[in-house]
């Protein structure tokens, strides 16, 4: 029989237990980062009771930054300066999310520390940011982190972006969208159904009249996953649906001669979510301007119009505004598919 020399074996063992090491590694890897280290640092699997931290930077206050540190992460808020092309700087948000499981006085160093995720955001001739700490996904062992910046512009606009941790422990930026107006934080529209992002749908502004001419119905946005999604429809939400078809409706009643078909589509889409649709569209066949051309233009095969953009193929047209209107409810989720609206006022029986 052959003489084994046990000596010969031990490079192959070595190679074997590191492979099975290493696949070992990859398998508990994600346990560790999603059950195991929350745990350790203090952050439990759902941050149910978790008080959001907002810090708000301005021209008087905050103009160089700050921080937020709480359930083991560090949000550090700074301004870069860059040139704007014209001799003058503008001031570049940059945020950075830190690993803070050692204690909120550890110093960090941008030379020798790598920070969990950094992002840039847009370039601005002012100071106007806002950092929320808050808690959006509940399956998830973090809280958020909300960027909300202003552009600047007529009309225009908070641009949030939601960064949040995946399920394999990696933070990752989601674009929620530009909003009109001032910069905002996510707010609890009703106590016990969780922190949103409380607005008004900006698809409303410039569709079918100018933009002092338009009024834009509520809008209540949630983080889902990787997206950020309407909810508008939930019935926890319709109370708040109901308070704002009664503002629209007074905006209505109050104007005298002006534009129209622009407060008529907001009328018509927060009565859609209060579930009064059927009492609404008889105003908007009453009511409506039926020389208006403004927004009776679309884009086959697009979710949106653009008002300002080009269609890149043949565009089409509605017949009048209140077929318009029923489209643009219908691809924004107000109504049902196949809810039928009229687009003229029944004729009276003989």
């Amino acid at each position: 029989m052959p003489s084994w020399k046990p000596i010969t074996m031990v490079p192959w063992l070595a190679l074997l237990a590191g492979v099975c090491a290493g696949l070992g590694w990859l398998a508990l890897r994600p346990f560790i980062v999603t059950t195991l280290v929350p745990q350790l640092s203090g952050r439990g699997p759902a941050l149910a009771n978790f008080e959001p931290m907002v810090l708000r930077a301005g021209p008087d206050d905050n103009s160089s930054g700050g921080s937020l540190t709480a359930a083991g992460i560090k949000a550090d808020l700074s301004f870069r300066a860059k040139p704007d092309g014209y001799g003058g700087q503008q001031k570049q948000p940059v945020l950075r999310l830190w690993s803070a499981d050692s204690g909120d006085d550890t110093p960090i160093s941008l030379l020798t520390d790598t920070p969990l995720l950094e992002y840039m955001g847009l370039p601005s001739t002012m100071i106007n940011a806002l950092v929320q700490m808050v808690e959006f996904d509940v399956d998830n062992s973090s809280p958020e982190v909300l960027l909300s910046q202003y552009t600047g512009g007529a009309h225009c606009c908070a641009l949030v972006t939601i960064f949040r941790e995946n399920g394999q422990g990696e933070w990752q930026a989601i674009d929620a969208g530009a909003f009109d107006g001032d910069i905002f934080a996510a707010t609890e529209p009703v106590p016990g159904h969780g922190y949103l992002l409380a607005t008004v749908d900006n698809r409303f502004l410039y569709r079918f009249s100018s933009y002092t001419g338009s009024s834009a119905p509520l809008q209540f946005l949630a983080l889902q996953g990787e997206k950020v999604v309407d909810v508008g429809h939930q019935p926890h939400l319709r109370p708040l649906f109901e308070k704002d078809a009664q503002r629209q409706a007074q905006i209505l009643d109050n104007n005298r001669g002006g534009e129209v078909n622009g407060l008529l589509a907001g009328y018509a889409a927060s009565h859609a979510r209060a579930g009064r649709i059927e009492e609404a569209w008889p105003v908007v066949l009453q009511r409506h301007d039926p020389d208006s051309q403004w927004g009776l233009e679309y884009c086959p095969n697009e979710e949106y119009h653009d008002h300002g953009g080009e269609c890149g193929q043949e565009s089409r047209r509605h017949p009048n505004f209140p077929s318009a209107l029923a489209a643009l409810l219908r691809e924004a989720g107000y109504i049902s598919e196949d809810l039928v609206l009229a687009d003229k006022p029944l004729e009276p029986k003989p």
